[in-house]
C-alpha cells in the first residue's frame, strides 16, 4: 500500500513539475512537503527542484518570445478601430481582415422656369449605406444599398461583388457593378464637378452583373468585362441581353500639379429578346421627372455600340475635362441609327487646392484647411458646356444644349455644399421643341 502511494505522490510530483498550470510556489510547497514526510530522499528532492527551475526558465523564455510575436505582428483575435474618410473602419490586428462602413448623404432643391412646366421640389437624390473590406488580404468586397426611392437608379441594392487582388496590380472582379465606360462614370457622384452629370450620360450603361478585369498602375489603366443585365430587370419571358464593355487610361503627364489624362472606352450590347433600346435625358436636373429629350421605344434594335473619348488636365487649381460619345443602334430591316452628344468643362479652386486623381478618376476634393479647424474649406468655382443629339432618320428625339454655372464648397473633405444654375440653350426637335428651361438647384452633401 505503501508502493502504490509513493508511487502516487511520484507521479503526481512529476506532473506539477512539467505542467504550466500549476504555479511556481505551489510545486516547491509540494516536493517541500514529499521530502519531509519521507516520500523522496535528498538526492530525489533535489533533483525535482532542478527541474522545476529548468521548467520555469523554459515557460519565462517562450513567453517573452510569445510577447514580441504578438508585439510585431499583432494578436490575430484581436480587432483594432479607427475614423477613415469618416466612416469606421475595423481591422484585425494582423491586417487579414478589414472592414469599412461608409455612405453617402444628398439633398437637393430645384426651382425651374421656362418651359416646358416643371414643378418646383426638393428631393433625398442619393442616400447610400456601404460595407466593404478585404479578407485575407487577396479578397476584397463591397456591398451598397441606396434607401433613397428616386425612381430610375433608385432604391435598392446597388454594388454588390467581390474582388480578387493577388495578381500584383490585376484585380478580378465578380457580381455587381458599374461596367466601365467613361470618366465622369468613372467617377463617383461624390466628386463629379456639378449637381448632375451632363447630357451625355444617357449613354451611360450603368450597372450590370458581370466579370470584369482590371489593371491599374500610376500612368494608365485598362479594363474589360462581360455583362448580363441589372439585377432589377427579372421576370420577361425574352432571353436576357449581354454586353461587352472596356476602358482605358493613360497619363502622359502626371507630376504633383499637373496632370494629363487620355481615355478611350467601348460598349457593345446585344439586346437578347428585348430588342428595343431608348434614350433620355432630363435638363441636367434631377427633381423633375421631365426628360426634355427622349428617342422613346426605339424597336428592332438588335445591338448598341458606344465609342467614347475623354481629354483632361488640372495645373494646380485649374482643371478642364472634356468627353464625346457616340452610339450606333443595329436594327432588324430598318435603318440604322447614329446619336451623340459632348461636354467640356473648367473649374477653378479659390482656396488653392487641385482635384485628386488616381486610377483614371478623380477623388474626393481636400481642404487644405477644414472649417472648425481654424479654415474656411475648399471653394470651387466651374462652368460647363453640354450639347446631345438624339435624331436621326425617323427617330426624332430632339437635340439639346446646356450651359452650367456652379460652385461648391468644402467645408470639410467630407462635406459638400453645391449651387448651380442650368440654362438650356436650346431644345430642337422632339416633344419639347424650341422650349428653353432653365434650372436653379442647390445639394446639401454628406460622404463618408
Amino acid at each position: 500500500m505503501r508502493f502504490v502511494r509513493v508511487g502516487f505522490l511520484l507521479i503526481l510530483a512529476f506532473k506539477v513539475v512539467v505542467s504550466p498550470v500549476y504555479a511556481g510556489s505551489e510545486i516547491a510547497t509540494l516536493i517541500q512537503m514529499l521530502h519531509e514526510n519521507g516520500t523522496v530522499n535528498d538526492a530525489q528532492y533535489e533533483r525535482l527542484l532542478a527541474e522545476l527551475k529548468q521548467n520555469q526558465q523554459m515557460q519565462a523564455r517562450y513567453k517573452q518570445h510569445l510577447d514580441a510575436k504578438i508585439a510585431a505582428k499583432g494578436d490575430p483575435s484581436e480587432a483594432k478601430g479607427k475614423i477613415k474618410g469618416g466612416g469606421l473602419a475595423v481591422s484585425s490586428s494582423d491586417g487579414d481582415f478589414t472592414t469599412q462602413i461608409g455612405g453617402r448623404l444628398q439633398l437637393d432643391a430645384a426651382h425651374y422656369s421656362g418651359q416646358p412646366k416643371m414643378g418646383d421640389g426638393t428631393e433625398v437624390r442619393r442616400a447610400y449605406l456601404t460595407l466593404k473590406g478585404t479578407m485575407y488580404r487577396d479578397w476584397g468586397y463591397r456591398l451598397q444599398y441606396n434607401f433613397a426611392d428616386t425612381g430610375g437608379n433608385g432604391k435598392g441594392l446597388l454594388d454588390a461583388y467581390v474582388d480578387y487582388k493577388g495578381l500584383d496590380d490585376l484585380d478580378v472582379r465578380v457580381g455587381h457593378f458599374k461596367e466601365p465606360f467613361t470618366l465622369h462614370e468613372a467617377t463617383s457622384d461624390n466628386f463629379v464637378t456639378f449637381i448632375e452629370r451632363a447630357f451625355i450620360a444617357a449613354f451611360s450603361p450603368g450597372r450590370s452583373m458581370g466579370v470584369m478585369a482590371h489593371y491599374a498602375q500610376r500612368d494608365w489603366t485598362w479594363a474589360v468585362g462581360v455583362f448580363g443585365e441589372d439585377v432589377s430587370e427579372k421576370g420577361r419571358t425574352s432571353d436576357e441581353g449581354w454586353a461587352l464593355s472596356t476602358r482605358a487610361t493613360i497619363t502622359p503627364i502626371h507630376t504633383q500639379n499637373r496632370l494629363l489624362h487620355i481615355g478611350i472606352g467601348a460598349n457593345f450590347r446585344d439586346m437578347g429578346g428585348l430588342d428595343v433600346v431608348r434614350f433620355k435625358q432630363r435638363p441636367e436636373s434631377h427633381v423633375t421627372d421631365i426628360n426634355i429629350i427622349d428617342t422613346s421605344l426605339v424597336s428592332d434594335a438588335s445591338s448598341v455600340s458606344k465609342l467614347g473619348v475623354e481629354l483632361a488636365t488640372t495645373m494646380g487649381p485649374f482643371s478642364a475635362q472634356a468627353e464625346y460619345i457616340r452610339a450606333h443602334a443595329e436594327r432588324k430591316g430598318l435603318e440604322n441609327l447614329d446619336f451623340d452628344g459632348w461636354y467640356l468643362e473648367t473649374s477653378y479652386f479659390l482656396t488653392g487646392e487641385s482635384r485628386q486623381y488616381k486610377h483614371g478618376k478623380f477623388g474626393r476634393p481636400k481642404p487644405k484647411s477644414a472649417v472648425g479647424k481654424g479654415g474656411i474649406g475648399a471653394w470651387q468655382l466651374a462652368v460647363r458646356y453640354s450639347t446631345i443629339d438624339l435624331t436621326d432618320g425617323s427617330v426624332i428625339g430632339g437635340e439639346a444644349n446646356a450651359v452650367t454655372i456652379g460652385v461648391n464648397w468644402y467645408p470639410t473633405s467630407t462635406l459638400r455644399f453645391t449651387a448651380n444654375y442650368v440654362d438650356v440653350l436650346s431644345v430642337d426637335g422632339g416633344l419639347y421643341d424650341d422650349m428653353e428651361p432653365s434650372v436653379f438647384q442647390v445639394r446639401s452633401q454628406w460622404a463618408f
